[in-house]
C-alpha cells in the first residue's frame, strides 16, 4: 500500500526557483541576457542579473579582470601577502596609525589656531612642515623596524621558520617579503600625511622640491634601519640576546632621529643644502645600497648551510664600493675641494675594516654543493677564488678590494690636482700619503684581528663574537700601547705626535686633518709594518688554494633534469 506524500513548503520554493530559472532568457551563445530579472521576497518586483552571475564560467568582461588578478596575485611574494594581512589587522597597526592621523589633525589645528590671523598673509608652510616632519618621522623610524625586528625573530625563535624552509621559498624570498610587508606600512604612513604636506605648500614658505627631499630623506633612513632590523633580528639565538639586541636598536634609532632632526632643521628646510640632482641620486643610491646589503646578509644568516651565503654579498659590497668612489669623485669634482678625498679614503678604510671583522667568522667548512661551484681554470681561480665562502677567502676579498678602491680614489684626487681639474686648496695631508696609511692599517689590524681570533674560531666554531672580540682588541692596544710606552720612558704621555704613535689610529687620523699633516715617514712605516702582518697571514691561506671543484654526481643530475621536465609541464 502507498502512502500518499503531502507537498512540503520548500517543494513549492522549489519548484517556483525551476520556473523562474526557465524564464531566464538567454543569448544565441546559450549565455544568459543582460536583460534577465529575478524576483526577490516573493513581492514580483524585478531586479536585472548580477553581471558576474550571467557569466558563471568566466568567459566575459568580468571574468578576464578575476583571472588577470588573479594571476597578478600569484605572482607576489606568499610571505608578503602573509605579513601584509597579519600586519595590518594587529592592534600596533591600528594604534599607530590612528595617532598619526590624530596627531596630524592636532598639529593643523594648533598651527592655523596659533598663526591666526598672519597664516593669512604671512608663509607658515615651513613651520608647519616641522610639526608633519616629526610626526611621520616618529611613526617611520620607530614602529616599521621594531615590526619588522619582531617578525622576523618570532620566526626563528618560535620554530616557524623550519615550515617555511622546508617550502620552496628561498630565504632571499621569505627576507624580502617581510621587508616588504614593512615597505607597504611606509606607504600607508605617507598615504595619510600626503594631504598635510598639500597644505603646507599652498600655506607658501617652503617648495615643492624641499617637501620632496625631506620625504625621501625620511622614506630612505626608514629603509635602511628596517633592513638593519632585519639582520640585528637574525642573531638573537635567545630571549637574553634579544633583548639587548632590541634595546640597542632602539637606542640606535634614538641617535638617527635626533640626528636626521638637526640636519633636516638646520639645513633642509631653509633650504641652505647646496647641490644638483646627481649629488642627491648619488648619496640616495649609496643608502639605498645599504638597504641591499642588510637584507642580503640577514638572508645568508638564515639560509641552509648548503648554500653558498657569501658570494651575492661580496657582489654587493663591490657594487658599494665602486658607487662610493663615484661618489667621492663627483663631490670633489663639483666643489673643487680635494678634502673630499682624504674622507672619503677615511670612511672608506673603516668600512673595509668593518666588513672584514665579519668576514674573518665565516665557516671554513665548504659543503658538496658549494663545491662544486667553485672555479674549475687557473684563470678563474686567480680571479674569482677570494668570491667564494670562507674567512681566508673573506680575508683576501677585503684587502685586494679595499686595496684597490682606495688606490683608484687616491689616483683620481692625485690626477686632478696634477693636471688642474681641481684647483682648490689642498688637504692638510696630500692624497697619496694619506692613502698609504689607511692601507697600512686595513693590512695590518685586520690582519691582526684575523691571527688573533683564528685559535678560537678553531675551537669554538664559526662566529662573529670572536673577530668583534679581537678587533676591540686590537684596536685598543693600538692605542694603549704607545701611551704606556711613553709613560715607561718618559714618565708621562707626549703631547707631541711621532713615529711611535704610528699605531694610535686615533691621534694619527686626527694629526693628518690638522693643519700639520701626516708625516710621510708615518705613514711609510704604517705601510711596512701592515705588509708584514698581511705577508703572515698568507702563509696561513694555503688551505683555501687546495680547495678544488668536484663534479656533479649523476643522482644531482637526474634531480635537476627532472625538476626542470615538472617546470616545464
Amino acid at each position: 500500500m502507498t502512502e500518499s506524500r503531502q507537498p512540503a513548503p520548500g517543494d513549492h520554493q522549489s519548484q517556483a526557483d525551476a520556473e523562474a530559472a526557465r524564464d531566464v532568457p538567454t543569448a544565441v551563445d546559450g549565455t544568459s541576457s543582460i536583460d534577465a530579472t529575478l524576483s526577490l521576497g516573493g513581492g514580483g518586483q524585478a531586479f536585472p542579473y548580477p553581471a558576474l552571475a550571467l557569466d558563471p564560467e568566466g568567459s566575459g568582461w568580468w571574468g578576464w579582470i578575476d583571472r588577470a588578478t588573479e594571476r597578478l596575485t600569484s605572482l607576489l611574494n606568499p610571505i608578503l601577502v602573509k605579513e601584509a594581512r597579519q600586519s595590518l589587522k594587529s592592534k600596533q597597526f591600528l594604534i599607530t596609525f590612528f595617532c598619526l592621523l590624530a596627531a596630524s589633525c592636532a598639529w593643523t589645528i594648533m598651527g592655523i589656531v596659533f598663526n591666526a590671523p598672519d597664516v593669512y598673509y604671512i608663509p607658515t608652510g615651513d613651520t608647519m612642515m616641522i610639526g608633519y616632519f616629526l610626526i611621520l618621522s616618529i611613526s617611520m623610524f620607530a614602529f616599521v623596524p621594531l615590526v619588522a625586528f619582531r617578525s622576523l625573530a618570532a620566526e626563528l625563535d618560535e620554530g616557524t621558520y623550519e615550515m617555511l624552509a622546508i617550502t620552496r621559498l628561498t630565504a632571499w624570498r621569505i627576507v624580502s617579503g617581510k621587508m616588504n610587508s614593512a615597505v607597504l606600512q611606509m606607504l600607508i604612513y605617507f598615504s595619510a600625511i600626503v594631504p598635510c604636506l598639500a597644505f603646507c605648500y599652498l600655506l607658501r614658505g617652503i617648495g615643492l622640491l624641499t617637501i620632496l627631499l625631506v620625504v625621501a630623506i625620511i622614506f630612505i633612513i626608514a629603509l635602511v634601519l628596517t633592513a638593519l632590523a632585519l639582520v640585528l633580528s637574525t642573531l638573537a639565538k635567545g630571549r637574553t640576546l634579544q633583548t639587548f639586541l632590541l634595546v640597542a636598536l632602539v637606542a640606535f634609532i634614538v641617535i638617527v632621529e635626533f640626528t636626521c632632526c638637526g640636519f633636516v632643521f638646520s639645513m633642509v628646510l631653509p633650504e641652505q643644502w647646496s647641490g644638483t640632482w646627481f649629488g642627491f641620486l648619488s648619496s640616495f643610491t649609496v643608502a639605498a645600497s645599504f638597504v641591499v646589503l642588510f637584507v642580503a646578509a640577514a638572508a645568508a644568516r638564515i639560509a641552509p648551510v648548503t648554500e653558498n651565503r657569501s658570494t651575492r654579498l661580496r657582489a654587493i659590497l663591490f657594487c658599494q664600493q665602486a658607487i662610493w668612489v663615484v661618489t667621492i669623485a663627483y663631490a670633489t669634482l663639483a666643489t673643487g675641494d680635494l678634502a673630499w678625498i682624504n674622507e672619503g679614503l677615511l670612511y672608506l678604510g673603516i668600512f673595509w675594516l668593518l666588513v672584514g671583522m665579519f668576514m674573518c667568522g665565516e665557516s671554513a667548512e665548504l659543503s658538496p654543493r658549494v663545491r662544486r661551484g667553485l672555479p674549475a681554470t687557473y684563470t678563474t681561480r686567480m680571479l674569482f677564488t677570494w668570491w667564494m665562502p670562507g674567512p681566508g677567502t673573506g680575508f683576501m676579498f677585503v684587502v685586494a678590494t679595499g686595496v684597490a678602491g682606495l688606490v683608484v680614489l687616491a689616483g683620481v684626487g692625485t690626477l686632478w690636482r696634477q693636471s688642474g681639474t681641481v684647483l682648490g686648496a689642498g688637504p692638510d695631508t696630500p692624497v697619496a700619503i694619506f692613502a698609504a696609511m689607511m692601507i697600512g692599517y686595513l693590512l695590518g689590524y685586520l690582519g691582526a684581528m684575523r691571527l688573533l681570533s683564528m685559535p678560537f674560531l678553531k675551537r669554538l666554531g664559526p662566529s662573529f663574537v670572536a673577530p668583534l672580540v679581537a678587533a676591540i682588541v686590537v684596536y685598543f692596544m693600538g692605542v694603549i700601547v704607545p701611551a704606556i710606552i711613553d709613560v715607561t720612558l718618559r714618565g708621562r704621555i707626549s703631547i707631541t705626535y711621532s713615529a711611535l704613535h704610528a699605531s694610535n689610529w686615533m691621534w694619527t687620523w686626527n694629526e693628518a686633518f690638522s693643519g700639520r699633516g701626516l708625516p710621510a715617514e708615518v705613514a711609510i712605516l704604517i705601510l711596512v709594518v701592515g705588509s708584514g702582518v698581511l705577508a703572515i697571514n698568507l702563509i696561513l691561506l694555503f688551505r683555501e688554494f687546495r680547495l678544488r671543484k668536484i663534479a656533479v654526481p649523476l643522482r644531482v643530475k637526474q634531480d635537476f633534469a627532472d625538476q626542470s621536465e615538472n617546470e616545464l609541464v
